[in-house]
């Protein structure tokens, strides 16, 4: 099958806008940097300097996810969410890293 239009809503929305800050940037002012595109993976954000990963989920989604929960990342191994962050294209930035 092909993408569908909706898939492709998502993806616009999802790298439509500026790169999110990466969440420990925000909290520490001297340390304030952006996330940077994960290659090959549309819509989800890296900051190799804090091995923490950013994507956009739905409202829906982020609303069961807290803190510590599992989360599984965009390459198929396990992760736990670090925190939700601004709303952006109609849904919600999701930090998570690797679990471990």
């Amino acid at each position: 099958m092909g993408v569908t239009a909706s898939a492709m809503v998502t993806e616009a929305q999802q790298t439509s806008g500026p790169n999110p800050l990466c969440e420990i940037g925000r909290n520490h002012p001297r340390d304030r940097h952006r996330m940077r595109p994960v290659a090959d993976h549309p819509g989800v954000w890296e900051c190799p300097r804090h091995d923490l990963y950013a994507t956009i989920v739905s409202e829906d989604v982020a609303g069961t996810l807290d803190r510590g929960d599992p989360y599984a990342m965009h390459d198929g191994r396990a992760g736990v969410v670090v925190r939700q962050g601004d709303e952006r294209g109609g849904g919600v930035i999701l930090y998570y890293r690797a679990e471990g």
